[in-house]
């Protein structure tokens, strides 16, 4: 999912509706709205206007503005984001977007599932979301790697504490322990014991084809609190190459943003996340610095070709930037 930065004569154009998306939130243009506006400013727009002063815009002028249809679409997606800053989406938000949508030509399906949100269709919201998120990607990485659909069924059994350990995967995982402690293996055992992550084959761990989640953020560099998934998603968003690259993004906004929990266990729920410190301008730049990988780990990537490298060297063979 690559940044596309506008040509300046459309950026201030592009900021005037984000900014009507951000103040038709239910209380209004908030920290997290504003923080979100800024860090789309300074990373994508390259713009530095105050919020407050800007003039509404009409969709069909919008549209008289916008540089092709890759421009649109990432402004839909923006706005999408800004729509779930601080909590589900006002109906008046998803009435503002869907016109901009048309206008610009755009048939973003992000903006129809999050549309479920504002009129609290939250069951229909989650099904409509699970179907476009990744954990396709991590299903499909689980068939490949073990070559069958009943490994796959055993694994989301395993998962979910159905049915005990495959002690052979297990074993595998807790092997990396002993691996230098530079490598990429062993960082990321230690990162997933620091987490009180359960491994592959073990019970409650994930499907072996979902650790590339967990390896992103050693490569990232980024825990797993909610400040640290965010800017994890949104590297892996960076590098993810299918057509549902945002619903990677996506999903960490959805649970620790908008505060809707799609995951079968508990996690911390932070009002207001997006609006503390920088966090919103290291996310954009986050997804800048993922979009810099000419790997899709989430596609046939092979997590063992590169356990026993050195963290750094399997940094620099992925092309992943400092962060």
């Amino acid at each position: 999912m690559d940044l596309l930065r506008p040509r300046p004569r459309s950026a201030p154009f592009q900021l005037r509706a984000l900014a009507m998306v951000a103040g038709a939130a239910e209380d209004g243009l908030g920290p997290p709205q504003r923080a979100l506006l800024l860090a789309v400013q300074r990373v994508v727009l390259a713009t530095d206007q105050d919020v407050e002063t800007l003039k509404p815009i009409a969709p069909d002028e919008l549209a008289a503005r916008v540089d092709g249809s890759a421009q649109a679409r990432q402004l839909i997606r923006f706005m999408v984001v800004m729509c779930l800053a601080d909590g589900p989406p006002s109906t008046g938000q998803i009435s503002l977007v869907s016109a901009f949508a048309a206008a610009l030509g755009v048939e973003e399906p992000a903006l129809k599932v999050v549309g479920h949100l504002a009129k609290g269709r939250v069951l229909r919201f989650r099904l409509a979301f699970l179907r476009r998120s990744h954990v396709r990607h991590y299903l499909r990485n689980t068939y490949r790697m073990s070559g069958g659909i009943l490994p796959v069924v055993q694994a989301l059994l395993r998962f979910r504490g159905v049915i005990g350990e495959d002690s052979a995967t297990a074993s595998r995982f807790r092997a990396l322990e002993h691996l230098p402690e530079d490598t990429l293996g062993h960082r990321f055992f230690h990162h997933c014991v620091d987490a009180g992550l359960p491994f592959p084959g073990e019970k409650g761990g994930f499907p072996e084809g979902a650790i590339y989640h967990d390896v992103t953020h050693v490569l990232s560099g980024y825990d797993t609190s909610p400040e640290g998934e965010l800017k994890n998603a949104a590297f892996q968003a960076g590098y993810t190459k299918d057509d549902h690259d945002f619903f990677v993004w996506l999903f960490s906004i959805v649970l620790h943003a908008a505060r809707i929990n799609l995951l079968p266990f508990s996690i911390p729920a932070v009002p207001g996340l997006l609006g503390r410190g920088r966090l919103a301008l290291d996310i954009l730049r986050e997804l800048e610095r993922g979009s810099a990988l000419e790997v899709d780990l989430g596609d046939r990537w092979d997590f063992w070709e590169y356990a026993e490298l050195p963290l750094e060297v399997a940094r620099t063979r992925l092309g992943v930037p400092p962060a």
